[in-house]
């Protein structure tokens, strides 16, 4: 199997791309890629894929979400008409609580990940 070809078909699927167009793209046959797209290897490379891409999302958008609370806030403070610096409050606030839940979920899985790393093979789990 050729690593460098299936690694360019994982990034292509990962980004959307179908099987059968990457194959007519590259020249690759539609069987050989199938079969790759059937190992675990394969799907694993995919979801890496996908990840990476959602991390450097995410990334981009934290750069940029201190810019846009500034001007929801602004705007919640300075705006002429009543009804747009309520609906900036609100968003303010919708943000605020959106953004602790997912902070408040993040803490608790890495409080489960570490009774699963700290557990024996073959302890039963602990019920909270």
């Amino acid at each position: 199997m050729p690593k460098n070809s299936m690694t360019a078909l994982a990034v292509a699927v990962a980004g959307g791309s179908s099987i059968a167009a990457w194959c007519k793209k590259t020249g690759v046959s539609r069987r050989s890629a199938y079969r790759w797209a059937r190992t675990t290897e394969f799907r694993a490379m995919v979801a890496d894929c996908r990840r990476r891409a959602t991390d450097r999302a995410v990334g981009r958008l934290a750069r940029h979400a201190a810019r846009a609370v500034d001007q929801i806030v602004a705007l919640a403070q300075t705006a002429e008409s009543e009804a747009v610096r309520l609906n900036a409050a609100r968003a303010v606030l919708a943000e605020l609580l959106a953004v602790q839940g997912h902070a408040e979920l993040e803490r608790r899985m890495a409080q489960v990940e570490e009774q699963v790393r700290a557990r024996k093979p073959g302890e039963p789990a602990r019920s909270s």
